[in-house]
């Protein structure tokens, strides 16, 4: 298996886990505003949320270039990923029923908006950390060989 593939399914598996943990943060954040703390949760919602975080996760293939995107490639790609997510996550609360409305619908739409910039927020975190690390080797590197 080349690196690259490697490195786009470590992307990948990263993001689910970071989206899984975004949804549960938002849904709650939502409910215990709307219902307060008392407000049930089925026994469904783990395992709906871990599936909404790999369905979701599956776009981000989108994110990996094999060469050094430009700038429009890299915004038109964030656009198409962002269209892509939303579109599944309102087709699967349509078919599961999380919304009968389009003010529900509009609701669970904007959920989605603050799911992607946590997501977009942590994954950034993760991206800096991991280029701040390679950039500390390399420089180590460099210096041992002077």
């Amino acid at each position: 298996m080349s690196e690259f593939i490697k490195d786009t399914l470590r992307f990948a598996l990263i993001q689910f886990f970071i989206i899984t943990v975004c949804i549960m943060f938002v849904i709650a954040t939502v409910n215990t505003m709307s219902f307060g703390v008392h407000y049930p949760i089925d026994g469904t919602f783990p395992w709906v949320t871990m599936l909404t975080g790999l369905i979701t996760s599956l776009p981000s293939f989108l994110l990996c270039f094999r060469n050094e995107p430009t700038k429009r490639q890299y915004y038109v790609r964030i656009l198409l990923h962002f269209i892509c997510i939303e579109a599944i996550v309102m087709t699967e609360g349509r078919l599961l029923g999380w919304y009968t409305t389009v003010q529900y619908g509009l609701i669970i739409a904007a959920m989605v908006m603050g799911v992607y910039a946590l997501v977009w927020f942590f994954s950034t975190l993760a991206q800096k950390s991991t280029a701040k690390s390679i950039n500390k080797a390399l420089k180590q590197f460099n210096s041992d060989e002077e």
